[in-house]
């Protein structure tokens, strides 16, 4: 299983590494205050790489590594944090604004919506996805064919939002996780490098159910070979998005202080 960091070409071989490449990344990023005592950092490789931090007195309270989106948005309700990293929200049909599925996502502006309350009725979701296991098929044809005669098909462009809900009676502290196991065509595919570590990963633009379209990154250790378009590619995901969320001018009267979607 590829770690989250290594999906978007970011590997490192000791603890001490990984701080001062993070600590050193965060730096370079763009920064923006979300209150008088935190502030938002993001750094964005030109390869899609995407590193966000929540910064409180020079310490770093919340870092999430994710994919530069570039798919179209897609329409949500109902998005409300359930605890410091993880909001659920409701993913909705783009034509008829039917539900999908409630689905658990860390948010690159969570620190924005906490800021503002938590909660947000409706919005607009840029999703996207890291690898943790990946297994790629020729065509739809093929995905069909691999599985086990003897058990329910699943159709080539499913979603299930396994971290949404426990698979077993959960313990009293569960939460739900930005996890879900997915299927979808290739529709888009090019091998990027970090510009940073000089690492190349797999990123690809893949269309499932509902006819949603999420950025995906993968490490090469997870893949050897890139996916094509075409293909149909399933495995375990770790789903992050921006809704596109802003803080509050600081300029503004702060009697008058808003916040509001890009």
């Amino acid at each position: 299983m590829s770690s989250h960091f290594e999906a978007i070409g970011i590997g490192v071989t000791s603890e001490d590494e990984f701080a001062e490449r993070v600590v050193s990344l965060i730096g370079a990023g763009t920064a923006r205050p979300i209150t008088p005592k935190t502030s938002e950092h993001v750094w964005t490789d030109p390869s899609g790489a995407r590193l966000v931090a929540q910064v409180r007195g020079g310490e770093v309270e919340f870092l999430l590594p994710s994919l530069a989106g570039t798919t179209p948005a897609v329409p949500v309700r109902n998005v409300r944090l359930v605890d410091d990293e993880t909001a659920m929200l409701e993913l909705l049909d783009g034509v008829d604004g039917q539900l999908v599925c409630p689905v658990a996502v860390e948010l690159e502006d969570r620190a924005v919506l906490a800021h503002a309350g938590g909660r947000l009725e409706t919005g607009s979701l840029v999703l996207a996805a890291l690898a943790e296991e990946v297994t790629v098929h020729a065509d739809a044809e093929a995905f069909y064919a691999a599985q086990d005669d003897d058990m329910p098909k699943f159709a080539a462009d499913h979603f299930i939002p396994s971290g949404s809900f426990p698979l077993a009676d959960p313990g009293p502290g569960w939460t739900p996780s930005a996890h879900a196991l997915f299927a979808g065509e290739v529709v888009e595919a090019r091998m990027p490098v970090n510009t940073v570590t000089g690492t190349t990963f797999h990123r690809i633009r893949v269309r499932t159910i509902a006819a949603i379209e999420l950025g995906v990154a993968i490490a090469p250790t997870v893949l050897e070979r890139p996916p094509a378009p075409g293909n149909i590619v399933t495995g375990t995901f770790f789903l992050t998005g921006n809704l596109g969320l802003r803080p509050p001018d600081p300029a503004e009267n702060p009697r008058k202080r808003r916040w509001f979607r890009r």
